[in-house]
């Protein structure tokens, strides 16, 4: 019998299960034929794939296979979000959102022009889902019995009974008779008046992850963006863009059985992509401190010196009221020299900016010693004199005392904790012979090679 539309459709779908499922026999059948003369030989042969084949052909008879089917079709849920993407053993309601939204400013499933239906539940009913979401025209079976027609069926049958009951069956996949939650769900308490809530249950959107994913493997993998790219590595005119997704994670569903996740998650192999949502990462341009009277109390600095600011501060309050020994000293001390290996460190990369040599003499706020310290590569030779005399640091470690006793004060005053001269002279004690050190691997400016450059 011919059929038409949806139902020839139907018909060539279950057609097609039948010749696979036969496929194995008949090659069987056809090795053990081979080198067989015998017609009696032969009979007997073929009497015994007989029955299997027999049995096929009746299992896949469309009115019994649709028999099968709409028994089968609870098993399964058409959805556009699905549950089990969350957890694999969760058992709540997956949801199908057929809505459509036309001008949406905002990419969600609904924006989507097509939807790629996606179907959880039995692996073993998998089938039934592919019967419902045969298309023609843009319309699937799923969405005809969504609208009560059943025409697509009814050809196949004459008994309305038989009719029914496989209406009835196959719409048991197209939602879920009560919705639930479960336990391995994510869910979300909103409050709303007079003490109740709603409970929320976010679920993955597989429809919108499909057609994403699709447009990626297209991008990537598809005929014209090869041809772009060739164009582009050959430095040759294209006409459309060269598109690409960058920085994508990959993350895997369902193990080493995707289907049990869901059929189009099958369908990918288990894995989705992922775009980029980090922040964008802050790539700081380092500049010489031209702008600012010190150091000590510039932006860059106090940013890179907070952490161990903190530090120190919540020892102290720590021990506040105890009687000083050698452990506290100890340990201030080594909180004080954490500060000092930042500053140290700051200055190094301030003293290596080689191309801005000279910065202190152009129009500078900067503190005299602190323009002495940090601009190591200035080639006028009477601020390199000056530099050569080392009377500067003293300067900077009176400096450095002046901003932690204020940092300190500033900090703790509302703790009872006040930080006078032995504290400053303390600080600038520690920090000096860091400071004497640290110059002694300083890169010495050589007065020759800024002679040769004048004269040149």
């Amino acid at each position: 019998m011919q059929y038409e539309g949806l139902a020839a459709l139907i018909a060539d779908y279950i057609d097609k299960r039948r010749l696979q499922k036969l496929e194995p026999i008949e090659k069987e059948l056809e090795n053990a034929l081979k080198g067989v003369d015998d017609d009696v030989k032969k009979a007997q042969i073929n009497t015994e794939f007989s029955p299997q084949i027999l049995q096929i052909n009746q299992q896949f008879d469309v009115r019994n296979w649709l028999d099968d089917a709409a028994k089968r079709a609870k098993q399964i849920s058409l959805v556009t979000h699905a549950l089990k993407f969350t957890h694999g053993d969760a058992k709540g309601s997956s949801v199908l959102s057929l809505e459509s939204m036309d001008g949406a400013d905002y990419l969600v499933t609904a924006s989507l022009p097509t939807l790629a239906i996606d179907a959880v539940g039995s692996a073993a009913a998998l089938d039934v889902a592919k019967l419902l979401l045969l298309e023609l025209n843009g319309l699937t079976l799923a969405q005809s019995l969504t609208d009560n027609d059943f025409s697509a069926l009814a050809v196949f049958t004459e008994d309305h009974s038989q009719l029914a009951e496989w209406v009835e069956g196959l719409k048991l996949a197209l939602a879920d008779k009560a919705l639930s939650s479960h336990t391995l769900a994510k869910q979300l308490y909103f409050p709303v008046a007079d003490g109740q809530y709603h409970l929320l249950g976010p679920v993955f959107a597989s429809s919108l992850a499909h057609q994403f994913n699709g447009k990626i493997s297209a991008v990537r993998y598809g005929d014209e963006s090869k041809a772009i790219r060739d164009a582009r590595k050959a430095g040759k005119y294209h006409d459309k863009p060269d598109v690409r997704f960058l920085d994508t994670a990959i993350q895997t569903f369902g193990g080493s059985k995707p289907q049990n996740i869901s059929q189009l998650n099958s369908q990918r192999g288990g894995k989705t992509n992922l775009l980029n949502c980090a922040p964008p990462s802050w790539k700081s341009t380092l500049r010489p401190p031209q702008n600012e009277q010190s150091i000590f109390y510039g932006r860059e600095f106090n940013r890179r010196v907070w952490r161990d600011f903190q530090e120190l501060q919540r020892y102290l309050l720590a021990i506040k009221g105890r009687d000083s020994t050698l452990e506290i000293r100890q340990n201030i001390a080594a909180y004080v020299n954490d500060l000092i290996d930042v500053l140290l460190n700051y200055a190094a990369e301030v003293q290596g900016l080689i191309e801005h040599a000279g910065w202190s003499l152009q129009n500078n706020k900067l503190k005299p010693a602190e323009q002495l310290w940090l601009d190591t590569w200035c080639e006028d030779l009477q601020f390199q004199q000056k530099r050569a005399n080392n009377n500067w640091q003293q300067d900077i470690c009176m400096a450095f005392a002046d901003w932690l006793n204020h940092k300190l004060n500033y900090a703790l005053k509302n703790d009872g904790l006040v930080f006078g001269t032995v504290q400053h002279r303390h600080w600038a004690k520690l920090f000096a012979p860091r400071l004497r050190d640290y110059e002694l691997g300083t890169n010495v400016f050589s007065t020759n090679r800024a002679q040769s450059r004048e004269a040149l």
